[in-house]
């Protein structure tokens, strides 16, 4: 029986999802676990009532870092990256864990120019790995690219002895970086999502369905941050005010990633009530209401800015079937293409947004001429049985 530590910084919404799954798998082999995350009582709870295992192979630490020093400007990130491995390694040394793997859930914390493999070893004496989330460099022209070489390289971490493999969850970078790390295994992990039924007396998805009166509902759902384009879909809700549309815009709004401009146009905006809109400003708070939420709407909004990565928005949008729209230039712009799921849009662009949208609502009217769509391949290649084998090759490559 092999001990593997599960480092979960964020373990809420879809992540605290992904831990639990990769807890079940681990499970499913026999091996202990220790998980360190902000929310130990409540995954040991889980644990407990839910996992079929001995008291002695789980058990959970609660992850309290806080950074106690910051250096200004552009080593900032280096600095931060670098204490916050060495303040992992200290946890678990702390614990008195003795892990045969330490996973990181968010792998990126770990990761930056000149965070070398060997100052990475120097901190961190365990073998390591984890999912990479966000390997956007790899899809785009960086500043400097010519100097991200060596210890310079955003991936440089990943060259440490003591990292057997790393998981992705873009498929299309996936060669491009194991040939930047010598041919080191990357596998690709689903990007699956929680499949609960919906739940039928969600208070917010009966009232958008009475606000709607018919029309078709444009959702744009999850944390509501400046990337995920609410200030276009606000823009196109004013043009479309005499349109069959309904938008609603709904999930914590994160004020802090706006400018004070910015947070004039939708507060003023929010605030005059427009009759085809709906806004609730408030987090989602089950995996069933969020799910209630896609499976009314009749297009899932996603036309992010500047995001080349994955999104497990698709994922439940195809269980539920429900077109996406999307930006292009990135992994879900290549995801919409390839298996019909909806249209992608230059990012940013409001007339192309309306067209689309009145493209999508006519195919779901059963009068478009879109290509038919494949919901069913894709949400069974991002499932958790996907998971689990995805997993699973990844600890047979770290002699787990």
């Amino acid at each position: 029986m092999k001990t593997v530590a599960l480092v979960a910084p964020d373990s809420s919404g879809h992540h605290e999802m992904y831990l639990r799954l990769l807890m079940q798998t681990l499970v499913d082999c026999g091996h202990r676990i220790a998980v360190f995350t902000p929310h130990a009582a409540l995954i040991q709870q889980w644990a407990e009532s839910t996992l079929q295992t001995k008291p002695e192979q789980i058990q959970t630490i609660e992850l309290t870092y806080r950074q106690k020093y910051h250096l200004p400007g552009v080593l900032s990130v280096w600095f931060g990256k670098t204490a916050w491995v060495r303040g992992v390694s200290s946890m678990i040394r702390l614990s008195g864990v003795t892990p045969d793997l330490v996973f990181h859930t968010w792998l990126d914390n770990c990761l930056t120019p000149g965070l070398s493999a060997s100052l990475t070893d120097a901190l961190f004496p365990y073998q390591w790995s984890g999912i990479y989330f966000h390997p956007w460099y790899l899809r785009r022209k960086m500043r400097y690219e010519r100097l991200r070489h060596g210890t310079f390289a955003n991936y440089a971490a990943l060259m440490s002895h003591r990292c057997p493999a790393v998981a992705v969850l873009d498929e299309g970078i996936a060669e491009k970086l194991r040939g930047a790390i010598n041919g080191k295994p990357v596998i690709t992990f689903p990007d699956f999502t929680d499949t609960t039924a919906p739940e039928p007396d969600y208070p917010v998805a009966k009232q958008i369905i009475t606000n709607a009166r018919g029309r078709k509902i444009v959702s744009l759902l999850g944390v509501l941050t400046n990337r995920k384009g609410l200030l276009m879909l606000i823009n196109v809700a004013r043009q479309a005010v005499d349109e069959n549309f309904f938008f609603v815009f709904a999930g914590q709004f994160d004020r802090a990633s706006y400018s004070i401009a910015e947070l004039g146009i939708i507060d003023s905006f929010a605030a005059s009530k427009p009759e085809n809109c709906l806004f609730h400003f408030d987090r989602i708070e089950t995996e069933s209401r969020f799910n209630a939420l896609v499976a009314l709407s009749d297009v899932v909004y996603a036309a992010y800015l500047g995001f080349y990565s994955s999104s497990n928005l698709m994922t439940k949008a195809a269980i539920f079937k429900k077109p996406v729209l999307v930006s292009e230039g990135g992994l879900m712009g290549e995801r919409v293409h390839r298996y019909g799921l909806g249209i992608a849009i230059e990012e940013n662009n409001t007339s192309q947004c309306l067209d689309a949208l009145r493209l999508l609502c006519n195919n779901v009217s059963g009068t478009g001429s879109l290509p038919m769509p494949r919901y069913d391949e894709y949400a069974k290649l991002h499932s958790v049985s996907q998971l689990s084998s995805a997993f699973r090759s990844l600890l047979g490559a770290a002699g787990i």
